[in-house]
Protein backbone atom coordinates (compact mmCIF):
# COMPACT_ATOMS: atom_id res chain seq x y z
CA UNK A 1 0.00 0.00 0.00
CA UNK A 2 2.69 2.16 -0.04
CA UNK A 3 2.18 3.59 -3.41
CA UNK A 4 -1.53 4.73 -2.55
CA UNK A 5 0.09 5.87 0.88
CA UNK A 6 2.21 8.21 -1.01
CA UNK A 7 -0.47 9.85 -3.05
CA UNK A 8 -2.64 10.04 -0.54
CA UNK A 9 0.37 12.08 0.88
CA UNK A 10 1.28 14.46 -2.07
CA UNK A 11 -2.50 15.23 -2.16
CA UNK A 12 -2.56 15.94 1.34
CA UNK A 13 0.50 18.49 0.91
CA UNK A 14 -0.91 20.20 -2.16
CA UNK A 15 -3.82 20.68 -0.18
CA UNK A 16 -2.19 22.41 2.42
CA UNK A 17 0.19 24.81 0.59
CA UNK A 18 -2.73 26.07 -1.07
CA UNK A 19 -5.07 26.61 2.17
CA UNK A 20 -1.98 28.58 3.40
CA UNK A 21 -1.68 30.84 0.34
CA UNK A 22 -4.99 31.91 1.02
CA UNK A 23 -4.74 34.14 3.97
CA UNK A 24 -2.20 36.47 1.70
CA UNK A 25 -5.10 37.39 -0.89
CA UNK A 26 -6.65 38.83 2.02
CA UNK A 27 -3.76 40.90 2.91
CA UNK A 28 -3.16 42.14 -0.64
CA UNK A 29 -6.64 43.02 -1.24
CA UNK A 30 -6.64 45.50 2.12
CA UNK A 31 -3.47 46.83 2.51
CA UNK A 32 -2.49 46.70 -1.70
CA UNK A 33 -6.23 47.74 -3.05
CA UNK A 34 -8.51 48.74 -0.18
CA UNK A 35 -6.39 50.93 1.57
CA UNK A 36 -4.46 52.35 -1.19
CA UNK A 37 -5.69 55.86 -1.60
CA UNK A 38 -2.55 56.95 -3.99
CA UNK A 39 -3.56 54.84 -6.08
CA UNK A 40 -5.78 55.47 -9.44
CA UNK A 41 -9.78 53.80 -8.83
CA UNK A 42 -9.38 51.87 -12.25
CA UNK A 43 -6.02 50.48 -11.10
CA UNK A 44 -7.14 49.57 -7.65
CA UNK A 45 -10.28 47.96 -9.35
CA UNK A 46 -8.16 45.81 -11.93
CA UNK A 47 -6.19 44.85 -9.05
CA UNK A 48 -9.59 43.56 -6.91
CA UNK A 49 -10.06 41.63 -9.78
CA UNK A 50 -7.04 39.80 -10.42
CA UNK A 51 -6.77 39.55 -6.82
CA UNK A 52 -10.36 38.36 -6.30
CA UNK A 53 -10.16 35.92 -9.38
CA UNK A 54 -7.11 34.17 -8.30
CA UNK A 55 -8.29 33.97 -4.84
CA UNK A 56 -11.34 31.87 -6.42
CA UNK A 57 -9.13 29.91 -8.42
CA UNK A 58 -6.84 29.00 -5.45
CA UNK A 59 -10.28 28.13 -2.73
CA UNK A 60 -11.49 25.72 -5.91
CA UNK A 61 -8.84 24.13 -6.68
CA UNK A 62 -7.86 23.30 -2.75
CA UNK A 63 -11.42 21.99 -2.26
CA UNK A 64 -11.58 19.81 -5.36
CA UNK A 65 -7.89 18.48 -4.64
CA UNK A 66 -9.27 17.64 -0.73
CA UNK A 67 -12.15 15.96 -2.11
CA UNK A 68 -9.83 13.77 -4.38
CA UNK A 69 -7.63 13.06 -1.17
CA UNK A 70 -10.79 12.02 1.13
CA UNK A 71 -11.99 9.90 -1.92
CA UNK A 72 -8.08 7.93 -1.92
CA UNK A 73 -7.44 7.85 1.46
CA UNK A 74 -10.94 6.38 2.50
CA UNK A 75 -10.33 3.58 -0.91
CA UNK A 76 -6.88 3.20 1.07
CA UNK A 77 -8.29 2.66 4.77
CA UNK A 78 -10.61 -0.07 3.06
CA UNK A 79 -8.18 -1.72 1.68
CA UNK A 80 -6.01 -2.00 4.65
CA UNK A 81 -9.11 -3.47 6.68
CA UNK A 82 -9.79 -6.46 3.77
CA UNK A 83 -6.23 -6.97 4.54
CA UNK A 84 -6.07 -7.10 7.73
CA UNK A 85 -9.21 -8.91 8.37
CA UNK A 86 -7.73 -11.80 5.87
CA UNK A 87 -4.61 -12.08 8.03
CA UNK A 88 -6.24 -11.80 11.27
CA UNK A 89 -9.18 -14.57 10.21
CA UNK A 90 -6.49 -16.40 8.46
CA UNK A 91 -4.32 -16.41 11.88
CA UNK A 92 -8.07 -17.26 13.95
CA UNK A 93 -8.22 -20.25 11.78
CA UNK A 94 -4.53 -21.87 12.95
CA UNK A 95 -4.39 -21.16 16.26
CA UNK A 96 -4.97 -23.79 19.01
CA UNK A 97 -7.73 -25.00 20.58
CA UNK A 98 -7.16 -24.03 23.71
CA UNK A 99 -6.46 -20.71 23.14
CA UNK A 100 -9.62 -19.85 20.80
CA UNK A 101 -11.68 -21.58 23.93
CA UNK A 102 -9.84 -18.44 26.03
CA UNK A 103 -10.76 -16.01 23.22
CA UNK A 104 -14.46 -16.60 23.12
CA UNK A 105 -16.75 -15.95 20.28
CA UNK A 106 -17.37 -12.35 21.60
CA UNK A 107 -13.33 -12.08 21.56
CA UNK A 108 -12.68 -13.37 18.31
CA UNK A 109 -15.94 -11.30 16.74
CA UNK A 110 -14.92 -8.14 18.54
CA UNK A 111 -11.21 -8.69 16.80
CA UNK A 112 -12.38 -9.38 13.64
CA UNK A 113 -15.53 -6.62 13.55
CA UNK A 114 -14.63 -3.24 15.85
CA UNK A 115 -10.39 -3.59 16.54
CA UNK A 116 -10.33 -3.68 12.95
CA UNK A 117 -11.77 -1.46 11.92
CA UNK A 118 -10.39 1.36 14.74
CA UNK A 119 -6.89 -0.35 13.78
CA UNK A 120 -7.64 0.97 10.31
CA UNK A 121 -7.63 4.45 11.19
CA UNK A 122 -4.34 4.37 12.69
CA UNK A 123 -2.58 4.81 8.98
CA UNK A 124 -4.51 8.02 8.97
CA UNK A 125 -3.88 9.25 12.75
CA UNK A 126 -0.22 7.78 12.65
CA UNK A 127 1.23 8.91 9.83
CA UNK A 128 -0.54 11.37 7.55
CA UNK A 129 -2.59 13.95 9.90
CA UNK A 130 0.51 14.31 12.24
CA UNK A 131 3.09 14.38 9.41
CA UNK A 132 1.03 17.08 6.83
CA UNK A 133 -0.02 18.71 10.23
CA UNK A 134 4.14 19.54 11.26
CA UNK A 135 4.69 20.43 7.77
CA UNK A 136 1.84 23.16 7.62
CA UNK A 137 3.01 24.05 11.19
CA UNK A 138 6.58 25.03 9.90
CA UNK A 139 5.12 26.84 7.04
CA UNK A 140 3.02 29.00 9.18
CA UNK A 141 5.16 29.95 11.41
CA UNK A 142 7.68 30.60 9.27
CA UNK A 143 4.95 32.98 7.17
CA UNK A 144 3.86 34.62 10.30
CA UNK A 145 7.74 35.34 11.11
CA UNK A 146 7.97 36.90 7.96
CA UNK A 147 4.62 39.09 8.07
CA UNK A 148 5.32 40.51 11.73
CA UNK A 149 7.28 38.67 13.85
CA UNK A 150 6.36 40.73 17.12
CA UNK A 151 2.67 39.39 16.49
CA UNK A 152 4.28 36.02 15.68
CA UNK A 153 6.24 35.32 18.91
CA UNK A 154 3.29 36.69 20.54
CA UNK A 155 0.75 34.51 19.23
CA UNK A 156 3.27 31.26 19.34
CA UNK A 157 4.03 31.62 23.01
CA UNK A 158 1.77 29.76 24.73
CA UNK A 159 1.82 26.82 22.03
CA UNK A 160 4.76 24.75 23.52
CA UNK A 161 3.09 24.31 27.04
CA UNK A 162 -0.35 23.76 25.82
CA UNK A 163 1.16 20.81 23.66
CA UNK A 164 2.83 19.58 26.56
CA UNK A 165 0.18 19.90 29.07
CA UNK A 166 -2.32 17.91 26.31
CA UNK A 167 0.23 15.14 25.12
CA UNK A 168 0.30 14.64 28.81
CA UNK A 169 -3.42 14.56 29.46
CA UNK A 170 -4.11 12.48 26.51
CA UNK A 171 -1.55 9.64 27.69
CA UNK A 172 -4.13 8.47 30.63
CA UNK A 173 -6.70 8.27 28.34
CA UNK A 174 -5.11 5.22 26.77
CA UNK A 175 -5.36 2.37 29.48
CA UNK A 176 -9.31 3.99 30.40
CA UNK A 177 -9.65 2.48 26.49
CA UNK A 178 -7.85 -0.83 26.59
CA UNK A 179 -9.63 -1.58 29.68
CA UNK A 180 -13.15 -1.08 27.55
CA UNK A 181 -12.20 -3.35 24.91
CA UNK A 182 -11.37 -5.94 27.39
CA UNK A 183 -15.05 -5.41 29.53
CA UNK A 184 -16.41 -5.00 26.22
CA UNK A 185 -14.93 -8.54 24.70
CA UNK A 186 -16.16 -10.04 28.09
CA UNK A 187 -19.69 -8.96 27.18
CA UNK A 188 -20.04 -9.96 24.03
CA UNK A 189 -18.40 -13.49 24.83
CA UNK A 190 -20.98 -14.03 27.59
CA UNK A 191 -23.98 -13.09 25.31
CA UNK A 192 -22.68 -15.46 22.53
CA UNK A 193 -22.59 -18.46 24.92
CA UNK A 194 -26.12 -17.46 26.50
CA UNK A 195 -27.65 -17.84 23.01
CA UNK A 196 -25.58 -20.93 21.77
CA UNK A 197 -26.96 -22.51 25.32
CA UNK A 198 -30.69 -20.54 25.35
CA UNK A 199 -32.04 -24.21 26.12
CA UNK A 200 -30.18 -24.80 29.78
CA UNK A 201 -30.63 -20.69 30.13
CA UNK A 202 -34.77 -21.39 29.97
CA UNK A 203 -34.64 -25.02 31.77
CA UNK A 204 -33.09 -23.11 34.74
CA UNK A 205 -35.27 -20.32 34.78
CA UNK A 206 -31.90 -17.68 34.70
CA UNK A 207 -33.72 -14.77 32.07
CA UNK A 208 -33.30 -12.93 35.18
CA UNK A 209 -29.77 -13.63 36.02
CA UNK A 210 -28.56 -13.10 32.87
CA UNK A 211 -30.04 -9.73 32.49
CA UNK A 212 -28.41 -9.11 35.47
CA UNK A 213 -25.29 -9.54 34.32
CA UNK A 214 -25.42 -8.30 31.19
CA UNK A 215 -26.62 -4.68 32.19
CA UNK A 216 -23.99 -4.66 34.57
CA UNK A 217 -21.19 -5.21 32.39
CA UNK A 218 -22.59 -2.56 29.64
CA UNK A 219 -23.26 -0.10 32.85
CA UNK A 220 -19.24 -0.45 33.48
CA UNK A 221 -18.60 -0.24 30.49
CA UNK A 222 -21.05 3.31 30.19
CA UNK A 223 -18.69 4.58 33.45
CA UNK A 224 -15.83 4.02 31.68
CA UNK A 225 -16.70 5.60 28.61
CA UNK A 226 -17.79 8.62 30.77
CA UNK A 227 -14.69 8.97 32.44
CA UNK A 228 -12.89 9.05 29.45
CA UNK A 229 -14.99 11.60 28.03
CA UNK A 230 -14.92 13.39 30.78
CA UNK A 231 -11.10 13.54 30.26
CA UNK A 232 -11.24 14.75 26.69
CA UNK A 233 -13.72 17.35 27.80
CA UNK A 234 -10.92 19.00 30.00
CA UNK A 235 -8.86 19.01 26.64
CA UNK A 236 -11.15 20.18 24.26
CA UNK A 237 -12.49 23.09 25.98
CA UNK A 238 -9.01 24.30 27.19
CA UNK A 239 -8.17 24.34 23.51
CA UNK A 240 -11.30 26.19 22.65
CA UNK A 241 -10.00 28.98 25.15
CA UNK A 242 -6.42 28.93 23.93
CA UNK A 243 -7.75 29.33 20.56
CA UNK A 244 -10.02 32.69 21.82
CA UNK A 245 -7.16 33.66 23.67
CA UNK A 246 -5.00 34.24 20.95
CA UNK A 247 -7.34 36.02 18.78
CA UNK A 248 -8.05 38.35 21.37
CA UNK A 249 -4.26 38.88 22.19
CA UNK A 250 -3.69 39.11 17.83
CA UNK A 251 -6.76 42.08 18.00
CA UNK A 252 -5.28 44.05 20.64
CA UNK A 253 -1.33 43.70 19.94
CA UNK A 254 -2.58 44.46 16.59
CA UNK A 255 -4.00 47.09 17.56
CA UNK A 256 -1.22 48.82 19.22
CA UNK A 257 1.29 47.92 16.31
CA UNK A 258 -1.39 49.29 14.07
CA UNK A 259 -1.82 52.73 15.96
CA UNK A 260 2.44 52.74 16.57
CA UNK A 261 3.11 52.30 12.82
CA UNK A 262 4.66 48.96 13.57
CA UNK A 263 1.52 46.34 12.06
CA UNK A 264 -0.97 47.04 9.13
CA UNK A 265 -4.68 46.06 9.12
CA UNK A 266 -4.40 43.74 6.36
CA UNK A 267 -1.40 42.04 8.92
CA UNK A 268 -3.50 41.63 11.38
CA UNK A 269 -6.31 40.23 9.17
CA UNK A 270 -4.04 38.05 7.78
CA UNK A 271 -2.95 37.27 11.38
CA UNK A 272 -6.08 36.19 12.54
CA UNK A 273 -6.55 33.60 9.29
CA UNK A 274 -3.01 32.72 10.15
CA UNK A 275 -4.11 31.75 13.97
CA UNK A 276 -6.76 29.12 12.92
CA UNK A 277 -3.84 27.94 10.58
CA UNK A 278 -1.44 27.51 13.06
CA UNK A 279 -3.65 26.06 15.63
CA UNK A 280 -5.14 23.86 13.83
CA UNK A 281 -1.81 21.75 13.08
CA UNK A 282 -1.47 21.80 16.77
CA UNK A 283 -4.63 20.90 17.58
CA UNK A 284 -4.88 17.87 15.04
CA UNK A 285 -1.65 16.84 16.41
CA UNK A 286 -3.33 16.52 19.74
CA UNK A 287 -6.57 15.18 18.79
CA UNK A 288 -5.09 12.60 16.48
CA UNK A 289 -2.82 11.80 19.65
CA UNK A 290 -5.34 11.53 21.46
CA UNK A 291 -7.78 9.55 18.95
CA UNK A 292 -4.35 7.25 18.54
CA UNK A 293 -4.55 5.46 22.14
CA UNK A 294 -7.90 4.54 20.88
CA UNK A 295 -6.80 2.64 18.20
CA UNK A 296 -3.35 1.13 19.51
CA UNK A 297 -5.38 -0.62 22.24
CA UNK A 298 -7.59 -1.63 19.65
CA UNK A 299 -4.32 -2.68 17.62
CA UNK A 300 -2.93 -4.68 20.49
CA UNK A 301 -5.68 -6.71 20.34
CA UNK A 302 -5.23 -7.51 16.95
CA UNK A 303 -1.61 -8.03 16.78
CA UNK A 304 -1.96 -9.99 19.94
CA UNK A 305 -3.24 -12.89 17.62
CA UNK A 306 -1.41 -12.49 15.11
CA UNK A 307 1.78 -13.35 16.84
CA UNK A 308 0.56 -15.99 18.63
Amino acid sequence: HRPALGLVFLLALVTAGLQLIEPLFMRFIIDRVLLDATSAIAERLSRLHLAGAAFVVVILCSNLIGAVKDYRQRLLNVEVMLSLRRALFHRLLHLPLPRLWEMKTGGILSRLTGDVETTTGLLQMAIVSPAISVLRLLVAVVVLLLLNWRLALTAMAIIPGAMLMSFVFARRIRPIYRSLRKDAELIDGRVGETFSGIRVVRAFRRELLEVLDYMVGRHTVLRKEMFAQRRELVLWTSWSLLLAAVNVVIVWYGGYLNLTGGATIGDIMAFQWYTYLLLGPVWQIVNSFSELQRSLAAMERVFEVLGL
